[in-house]
């Protein structure tokens, strides 16, 4: 029986709910005679030995297997692209965009994965500059204000050329797979994975005629805070960074890309037909 991957990586959400599911996919995958190696939350909770760190989960693995949400898929994103792995993510949130695998045909998914032909999708970044540091990000960066109940301004710039002076309580700079996720909440478009381009949605703007925006993604996106008061760069909604007037973020395209497999059974459409409860 030829494997197509000898060491699955597991990582779980820190939740009792995900218990059942994580024993069934150790159990499964040791029958198969996959090496697992249980990130130290999913260790703690089937109640095995295991000290790695989720930072540390891709130097052992082949494949993450990941059971929880999107939140604990991008959690693990960045170690994945560096070391050229695909991520399998069984959905435990409520949306779940990013881990679309159902996690009631958990085992069936897992033979899929495997024993068959996986169906892989490779999903842009945005690679992100601010400060002197880099930082990629799979669904978005923002650029937004604190708690203070004030819009802020913010100066839009692309490729070198001035486009826009916004007012409003902050500005999103996404992926097409991130148009789903704050963007979308913001009223920015819905953008296919396919779609070479990077979304800019604004959050609550102070003038209605600033709408999203999309730009080819060989451009180079620069944000400026222009307001005098403390701000906030926040990636991917995992890492937040103080941002202070006159400080700016750049944003383009990383050239690594995610794997991220996806489930034979379902279509791009079809999961914004059942996510967005559009039916026909």
């Amino acid at each position: 029986m030829q494997l197509n991957y000898k060491n699955a990586g597991i990582v779980a959400k820190p939740n009792t709910e995900v218990v059942e599911y994580l024993e069934k996919a150790v159990t499964f995958l040791e029958k198969l005679g996959v090496n697992v190696v249980l990130e130290k939350i999913a260790a703690d909770l089937v109640g095995k030995k295991g000290s790695i760190r989720r930072e540390e989960i891709a130097d052992h693995s082949d494949i993450i297997i990941l059971i929880g949400g999107d939140g604990t898929f991008l959690s693990v994103a960045k170690e994945a692209v560096e070391k050229g792995i695909p991520v399998a993510g069984f959905n435990m949130g409520t949306l779940g965009f990013l881990t679309e695998l159902n996690k009631e045909d958990i085992e069936k998914k897992l033979e899929q994965v495997f024993l068959d032909t996986p169906r892989v999708s490779e999903r842009k970044l945005l690679n992100i500059r601010y400060k002197g540091q880099t930082y990629i990000a799979l669904n978005d960066v923002v650029s937004g204000k604190g708690n203070i109940a004030r819009i802020i301004k913010l100066h839009l710039c692309i490729d070198n050329l001035n486009v826009a002076e916004v007012s409003a309580d902050g500005l999103i700079v996404a992926t097409p797979t991130g148009s789903t996720a704050y963007s979308l909440a913001a009223g920015g478009p819905i953008v296919s994975p396919k779609v070479n381009g990077m979304i800019i949605t604004p959050i609550c703007p102070h003038s209605l005629t600033f709408r999203p925006l999309v730009v080819p993604d060989n451009s180079v996106i620069r944000v400026t805070l222009m307001t005098d008061i403390e701000g906030f760069l926040t990636v991917d909604g995992q890492m937040v960074i103080p941002m202070n007037k006159e400080d700016y973020f750049e944003a383009g395209i990383h050239d690594k890309k995610l794997k991220m497999i996806e489930s034979p059974d379902i279509n791009y459409y079809k999961l914004l037909n059942e996510k967005l409860n559009w039916g026909l």
